[in-house]
């Protein structure tokens, strides 16, 4: 009782700063708050994801046959957004979407410990140790799909679990149905993230191989012939929906999307460093973000070592340890090392690890005592993070809100309340979004062009009026947004406003007090020229 006291007491101070930590569109997740809220709210509206707000980008046709279907999401937070995006911003409505599925992704976990053959105790400092990492912290309070692609992962795993044991005992037999469902569901979860693609690829072909697939070539057939299905009907809504048929949407030069692409380490399997900066980088990330997860592993290891011969492992157990060394290889190879994709892992990571510590020690009262102390320990350093974050992003969004405020007020006295165009810089678009009296533009059109002229004359092609931007309290240049807006705003466009104060997160630590008296940043609001 006294844990599960511990793990409520963390979710709830964590859910106090839920719509304001992380800052919406912060430097954590650069505008993808928004920008996804809007992708998916499109599909709803006319078939394919594309973001309305990103005039003169590519990504305002389309995001390409890759990111442009993703029904699942769309459908989990697509339609909140179309129901209540009147009364609420985008991000609001996405970040409580988002901790639904947290809360979900906690229950499961303990469910699955349990089933597991995990103590009472030993499952709920599992819960513990996953809501108190700092990489569940910040994803739970994300209008990302970051955290319904865990809570997938978890299931899929818990699903595959329990199969695999009745498939042992010759309690069940998978059949042809069976397989051709497996690949069509597979295929159908891709469209909630597209990195299921991979987690759940390689998770689905070593689950054939488990199950003896290889002996059958039907069964194989049939498991890619019902991807292939769910594939072919994806393909073909996006074909009549009209929209331009493309991998990664129709931008003139390069884009982010094919950067991501092109540099996941399985692209380079044998280059010696790329693979360990692969690994040192992830393996800095998981210390930063959940050091008591790599203190858990050590634990764990030590265990192994000690007392190898003492293990209890069911068939469920053990196909549940084997997937998550399948996941782990999955994500150290074909994904991108970035701080936001760890809870699509963590979660199953804890329940391996914890179900190997339950099969080599005992319940007694000295280890009750031991995981209490534990959930102790746990909570006070959680407390803390959850405290100081709260302080600061209450400090950040006041702020900027207040800015904000200032900035519309004066657009709308100096247009005459024309509703004008507005090219806005992270992290004002979400405020912007919401409000009726402008139109938000966002700044898509630097990174995903559709024209190789001049940027000037891109954003003048827009019939944007204003622009605002953030200027760093330190005077770097934070990102390519700024760094390629600036010189225009400055060339053409006259100054109207400024505002100063702690107005975004970047270079700023949620978790040091340090941070807030950094020097303060500067709202500009430019208005542009038109052209003669």
């Amino acid at each position: 009782m006294a844990v599960f006291v511990t793990v409520v007491l963390v979710l709830v101070m964590q859910t106090r700063s839920l719509y304001t930590f992380p800052q919406p569109d912060g430097t954590r997740w650069w505008g993808d708050e928004t920008g996804q809220m809007l992708e998916l709210r499109s599909e709803l509206q006319t078939g394919y994801a594309h973001i309305p707000t990103a005039l003169g980008s590519s990504l305002a046709i389309t995001n390409g046959l890759v990111r442009g279907n993703s029904w699942l999401a769309a459908i989990e937070y697509g339609l909140p957004a179309l129901a209540f995006s009147k009364y609420f911003d985008l991000v609001t409505i996405g970040r409580t979407v988002t901790f639904l599925l947290s809360l979900a992704m906690c229950f499961c976990t303990y469910r699955l410990l349990r089933k597991l053959g995990v103590s009472v105790a030993l499952a709920l400092l599992g819960v513990l140790l996953l809501i108190s990492t700092r990489s569940f912290f910040f994803a739970s309070h994300a209008a990302r799909l970051d955290v319904a692609a865990g809570l997938s992962v978890l299931l899929f795993v818990w699903y595959l679990a329990t199969h695999f044991e009745q498939f042992k005992q010759a309690k069940w037999q998978a059949t042809t149905s069976w397989y051709v469902a497996s690949g069509a569901i597979a295929m159908l979860f891709a469209t909630l993230s597209i990195h299921l693609v991979t987690l759940l690829g390689v998770l689905s072909f070593y689950t054939f191989w488990r199950f003896r697939a290889w002996r059958i070539p039907k069964d194989l057939f049939a498991a890619v012939g019902g991807a292939s299905v769910v594939l072919g009907i994806l393909i073909g809504i996006y074909f009549l929906t009209g929209a331009p048929m493309s991998l990664f949407s129709p931008s003139v030069q390069p884009n982010q999307f094919q950067s991501v692409a092109s540099m996941l380490p399985i692209l380079r399997p044998f280059s010696r460093s790329v693979q360990i900066a692969n690994v040192l980088e992830r393996a800095t990330g998981i210390w930063f973000e959940a050091p008591q997860i790599v203190l858990l592993a050590c634990i764990v290891l030590a265990l192994l070592i000690v007392r190898r011969r003492m293990t209890t492992n069911t068939p469920a157990t053990s196909f549940t340890t084997d997937a998550g060394i399948v996941i782990l290889i999955a994500w150290l190879f074909f994904e991108s090392p970035a701080l936001y994709y760890y809870v699509q892992v963590l979660p199953l990571f804890v329940v391996v690890l914890l179900s190997k510590i339950a099969s080599r020690i005992r319940p007694s009262a000295g280890f009750s005592a031991v995981i209490l102390g534990c959930a102790v320990l746990l909570a006070v350093f959680s407390v803390k993070d959850s405290s100081m974050a709260h302080e600061q992003a209450s400090r950040i969004e006041t702020d900027n809100h207040m800015a904000l405020d200032a900035a519309v007020r004066t657009i709308a006295f100096d247009s005459k309340n024309t509703r004008p165009i507005v090219l806005a810089q992270n992290p004002a678009i979400a405020y912007l979004e919401h409000d009726t009296s402008v139109r938000l533009m966002t700044a898509h059109l630097v990174s995903f062009p559709t024209s190789l002229g001049s940027l000037a004359s891109q954003i003048e092609s827009t019939g944007a009026r204003y622009m605002l931007l953030y200027v760093s309290g330190d005077g770097t240049r934070y990102s390519e947004d700024y760094a390629a807006l600036r010189p225009q705003a400055d060339s053409i466009g006259t100054i109207m406003f400024k505002r100063t104060g702690t107005l975004f997160d970047v270079h700023r630590n949620y978790f040091e007090a340090v941070h807030l008296s950094v020097k303060p940043d500067t709202m500009i609001l430019y208005k542009l020229q038109r052209a003669r």
